[in-house]
C-alpha cells in the first residue's frame, strides 16, 4: 500500500482520502503492536491512535522528510508509544509506598543449596567405585529411560531401577546424617 497518499492527503487537507486511510493505518499499527510487541488489543488501539495524532502534527508542520517511508516512522512511533505506556503503568503501580523496602533475600536458600550439594559430593565419594559410576551415569543422563541405562551397563531393566533406587537411598541416608550434625 502507498502510505505516502496519507501524507499528501493531510498536507492538502483531503478529508475523503484521510477518512479512507486512517482505518487501514490503524489496523496495520494495531496488528504490528499486537504481533511484534505483544500488546493487548486495547493498549494497541490507544498507542496507534496516539501515533496517528503525532504523525498528523509532524506532517502538518512539514517535519516528515520522506513521505514514501512514513510507515517506518509510524511503526517506530507506535513502538515507542507502547514502551512509554508500559513504563507509565510500571510507575503508577508504585504510587503507594510498599510496607517493606527490600525483597526478602534468597541468600540463605542459596547457601543451604550449596551446602547440600557439598554434602552430596562427599557422600558420592563414599560410594564404591562401581556404584559411583552407575549413579553418575544417571545424574549425567537424567532423561534416559531405564532400558537405555540397563543396556549401557548390561543388566536387566528391573535391575537398573532397583540399583538406582538403592543407591539413591544410600545417598539420602548419608546426606541426612551429615546435614544433621
Amino acid at each position: 500500500m502507498d502510505y505516502s497518499k496519507f501524507v499528501y492527503a493531510i498536507q492538502k487537507d483531503d478529508e475523503p482520502v484521510i477518512n479512507e486511510m486512517v482505518p487501514i493505518i490503524m489496523s496495520v499499527l494495531i496488528k504490528f503492536l499486537k504481533v511484534r510487541q505483544g500488546a493487548d488489543h486495547h493498549d494497541a488501539e490507544d498507542c496507534a491512535q496516539n501515533t496517528l495524532i503525532q504523525a498528523t502534527e509532524k506532517i502538518k508542520n512539514d517535519q516528515i522528510e520522506n513521505p514514501n517511508s512514513v510507515i517506518y516512522y509510524l511503526f517506530t512511533t507506535a513502538k515507542h508509544e507502547y514502551f512509554k505506556m508500559l513504563k507509565k503503568d510500571r510507575e503508577s503501580n508504585y504510587e503507594e509506598i510498599p510496607e517493606s523496602h527490600a525483597i526478602e533475600g534468597d541468600q540463605l536458600i542459596k547457601l543451604l543449596e550449596a551446602e547440600k550439594q557439598r554434602v552430596l559430593a562427599v557422600c558420592m565419594q563414599l560410594l564404591k567405585p562401581d556404584l559411583k559410576k552407575y549413579i553418575q551415569y544417571w545424574f549425567n543422563n537424567p532423561r534416559d529411560e531405564a532400558a537405555v541405562v540397563a543396556d549401557h551397563f548390561g543388566i536387566s531393566v528391573n535391575n537398573a531401577w532397583t540399583k538406582k533406587h538403592r543407591i539413591l537411598k544410600i545417598l539420602k541416608d548419608c546426606c541426612q546424617k551429615k546435614l544433621a550434625v
